[in-house]
């Protein structure tokens, strides 16, 4: 019997697994028509941004650019934007899918939260309770505006391109868990942890809004695991380095950590 179960469950396994092998394969990369919309995080502002495309500051190096690169889609376009919400997505960005688009990543919703001032006042406040009280209103921004601005953005590329796969990637945890950090200028250990809670909020917020709307959530946080600020091998640009890089993705993070994520949310069926 046992000789026999080996084998039968060895063919149970296979056809288990074949349906979605074969999903996973029916995606031609290079028939995707692929628009990248978002902030600086889609953007790549902390990857050696192009100086031609200006205050937007995208990156060869971003996720979106990097995945067109190795993947060579029938067409590509990026109109991420540094300091964009969701808000400025909507009436800015959306415009840009046309009815044969077949794939759209978004990254947005931190600026909606204040992410620039609430890091500003978390790095240089006098006491944790200014940058804590800075945290919470970014936190509440984070379930009742993030939410909203993200469903009206995947809701107007439903109506542009109703086929299109719609992935909405989100953003990793700043800081390495834990009291010690040799970095110079980052905030304390009790900042540091809030400012990660508040990354797992806006991420938890942006997922149930995305997958109420037919949209999928890509959650990056495992991927940054271990390369947080504070880590020995960061994926984040760790202060002094000058703004707006700093808290941002370095080209390792979209290379190592964005953009396996993304290959494989499309890998599934």
């Amino acid at each position: 019997m046992r000789r026999l179960l080996v084998p039968l469950l060895t063919c149970a396994l296979l056809l288990v697994l074949a349906p979605a092998a074969l999903a996973a394969d029916t995606r031609d990369a290079r028939a995707e028509r692929y628009v990248a919309l978002g902030d600086s995080y889609a953007a790549g502002v902390g990857a050696a941004p192009d100086p031609a495309t200006g205050d937007c500051r995208r990156s060869a190096a971003s996720y979106p650019a990097l995945w067109a690169a190795r993947r060579d889609p029938a067409s590509f376009v990026s109109v991420a934007c540094s300091g964009a919400t969701t808000g400025e997505v909507v009436a800015r960005q959306v415009r840009t899918v046309a009815a044969d688009t077949t794939l759209v990543t978004i990254t947005a919703g931190g600026n909606d939260t204040g992410f620039g001032p609430v890091l500003a006042a978390c790095s240089t406040a006098r006491d944790d309770e200014t940058c804590l009280r800075a945290v919470r209103g970014g936190e509440r921004a984070a379930r009742w505006v993030a939410p909203g601005g993200l469903i009206s953005a995947i809701v107007g590329v439903r109506l542009q391109a109703p086929g299109a796969t719609i992935l909405v990637l989100g953003y990793p945890r700043l800081f390495e868990p834990g009291d010690r950090c040799a970095v110079p200028g980052v905030p304390n250990a009790t900042r540091r942890a809030a400012l990660n809670r508040a990354a797992d909020t806006l991420d938890a917020a942006l997922a149930d809004a995305a997958q109420r709307f037919r949209g999928r959530f890509v959650d990056v946080r495992a991927a940054f695991a271990g390369h947080g600020i504070c880590s020995a091998d960061p994926w984040i640009t760790p202060p002094p380095a000058a703004a707006p890089a700093v808290y941002h993705p370095t080209a390792q993070g979209y290379r190592d950590g964005y953009l396996p994520a993304l290959e494989a949310a499309l890998a599934r069926p």
